[in-house]
């Protein structure tokens, strides 16, 4: 008998295709490790996007160079200027400056665009961790908690949540491109991953000085994690050594004059501040002793000196791990710490939090192969303990983070923090809205240290206000052997120009332009100055510095038509002829009126 199939009834609701159809073996959107990589750190940082400036720094990049962001075409111009002033600049950042730059257009000075921009950057970074960690062969699971841990831990507050820490997760995002497309590059050999991985480590270099280091980790981590022979690593090597060739010229000829710290003190620096590896270690560890400003000497190694001990303690008990993969994570935290040893006190002895935001992957590493990621352990457990410590230290995140909330905040926590920090004191009377208040703060930072930076400089604005010149002129003077910068410079020129030592003003205003050429308004005070020299020069019969000081005003003031006259005047006056009908050509060619005294000289002929 034949068997009659019978047609099958469908339902209207059968017969409609799916608009979707789901593949096989697809997971819902919660298990995708990146979505619980941008939920949580969203879930922290969210609230950066009200906040205001915290005056370090930020406020300096941000709304003092507002017009000099607004322009596109200065984009270009970043390249051949250091990060806090045009020359003689230890810093050059030009990625960084192109990124306010950048920013400007859409948000112009508007705080919250800029802690978008840093949320952003963040997130990408920590996306990347993970593809990174998976990439060196850490378990996927493993990679996923590292990642969620670096992304919401406390001491990486400072990095997100102020503006300029933003240079630590740019230089992130280069370094671990660079490591990935270099990885791949080993591993398919596809030709344009070398030159990928080039640009990516060129701008790393540009983002920060700290990326010379990226090649010794890229090294080593091919050699002793992937066992790439050295003979196949030349294209890799000459990609590097033309980045850094690139980069060092770029930087040369931003600045030739700039020779750099000396290396006598860049080792004394070193030496002392060795503890600060410790210091930082406990900071991630025991995430509860964080400072807005951290001073060296306010800090316990008690929390440091027990990290070591647990670190020491967990490699040491775990019978299998990665052994090259532990010593590159150590080597990762110390090298990337080492620029902080080395910079002297005298221009930075502040031990900041962001610092940390690379060498704390160094120590991710080292934990990955502890036995706190064993596979002996069930993976509930390790997912209810991991889920626990990340809970409490997003709390203590949460909290912290309103210390970035705005100025005055910011600087009464870090004094709170660090009580015997200058700098702190004197930024936190810098902000106060209360004059005496303020006086009173600089006064106490002077108390606590006469050698920090600044303190000099305000003390002298502090005696300016109070109309006594001559003091302001004592501790501007002194801030010179601190500081270096185009205001400090103009203040001085100012104080002896109202104390009628116009040479003194004059010199001093001609330094402050040489460092900030792009101050029009200096640049006429200082033809003023020079004029008056000139005057007072004639009128004491001086007539060759009275023709030196004229020929200074008619550079910085090609316009001044008086100048021009005076100088041909006096020339003829002291029989210089030549040099007189010289000026007389100039001003014809620049069409600048001629009277008819300079005529009537001019046209004489003297026996």
């Amino acid at each position: 008998m034949t068997k009659v199939i019978q047609p099958k009834r469908h339902s209207k609701q059968h017969l409609q295709k799916p608009l979707i159809k789901k593949k096989e073996g697809s997971k819902p959107f919660w298990q995708s490790p990146f979505f619980w990589l941008i939920l949580l750190p969203v879930a922290l940082y969210a609230k950066i996007i009200f906040f205001d400036f915290t005056a370090l720094d930020d406020q300096f990049f941000v709304i003092d160079h507002a017009g000099f962001n607004q322009r596109l075409g200065n984009i270009f111009q970043v390249f051949n200027q250091g990060l806090f002033v045009p020359k003689n600049d230890i810093y050059y950042r030009p990625v960084f400056l192109i990124d306010m730059i950048i920013e400007n257009q859409f948000f112009g000075i508007k705080p919250w665009g800029y802690h978008l921009g840093s949320l952003i950057f963040h997130l990408t970074a920590v996306c990347l961790l993970f593809v990174f960690l998976k990439k060196i062969k850490i378990p996927e699971t493993t990679a996923l908690l590292l990642a969620l841990l670096f992304s919401i831990h406390p001491v990486l507050t400072q990095t997100v949540a102020w503006i300029p820490g933003r240079n630590d997760l740019i230089l992130m995002i280069f370094f671990l491109a660079t490591l990935i497309l270099t990885i791949n590059f080993f591993q398919t050999s596809k030709v344009y991953l070398i030159f990928a991985q080039f640009i990516t480590f060129l701008l790393a270099l540009l983002t920060k000085e700290t990326a010379v280091i990226i090649p010794v980790i890229a090294f080593l981590l091919l050699r002793f994690v992937f066992s790439v022979r050295i003979s196949k690593m030349m294209p890799l090597f000459a990609s590097w050594a033309l980045a850094l060739l690139i980069w060092y010229g770029l930087r040369a000829s931003s600045d030739p004059s700039y020779q750099g710290m000396l290396f006598q003190e860049m080792i004394q620096s070193g030496i002392a501040r060795i503890p600060a590896i410790i210091q930082y270690l406990g900071k991630i560890f025991f995430p509860f002793n964080l400072s807005a400003v951290p001073q060296f000497e306010d800090i316990t190694l008690i929390w440091g000196s027990l990290a070591t001990l647990l670190l020491i303690t967990l490699v040491a008990i775990s019978k299998s791990y990665n052994k090259p993969l532990v010593i590159i994570g150590l080597l990762w935290y110390f090298l990337f710490l080492l620029p902080v040893l080395l910079v002297p006190k005298q221009l930075n002895n502040q031990i900041y939090e962001h610092r940390l935001y690379l060498p704390f992957v160094g120590i991710l590493l080292v934990l990955s192969q502890t036995l706190l990621f064993s596979e002996k352990w069930k993976k509930r457990y390790i997912l209810i303990v991991s889920a626990g410590i990340l809970l409490i230290f997003m709390v203590v995140s949460f909290i912290r983070l309103d210390c970035y909330r705005d100025r005055q905040t910011f600087w009464d926590r870090a004094v709170a923090d660090s009580p015997t920090s200058a700098f702190a004191k004197l930024n936190q009377g810098i902000q106060s809205k209360d004059t005496v208040l303020r006086e009173k703060y600089i006064r106490q930072a002077y108390a606590i240290d006469r050698d920090e930076m600044l303190v000099n400089y305000w003390m002298g604005i502090n005696a300016e206000r109070k109309n006594k010149k001559d003091s302001a002129v004592y501790y501007y003077e002194k801030e010179l052997a601190f500081s270096n910068f185009p205001d400090l410079y103009f203040n001085l020129s100012r104080c002896f120009f109202e104390l009628n030592k116009l040479d003194s003003a004059a010199w001093y205003l001609s330094k402050g332009i040489a460092l900030d050429p792009t101050k029009k308004s200096a640049v006429a005070v200082l033809a003023n100055v020079y004029f008056k020299l000139a005057e007072s020069a004639y009128n004491r019969s001086k007539h060759d510095s009275a023709a030196y000081y004229l020929r200074q005003v008619t550079l910085f003031d090609p316009e001044n038509n008086q100048a021009y006259h005076n100088l041909a005047m006096v020339y003829f006056q002291t029989n210089r002829r030549k040099e007189a009908m010289e000026v007389i050509e100039i001003m014809k060619k620049s069409g600048i009126p001629i009277t008819q005294d300079l005529l009537n000289l001019s046209t004489t002929t003297f026996h």
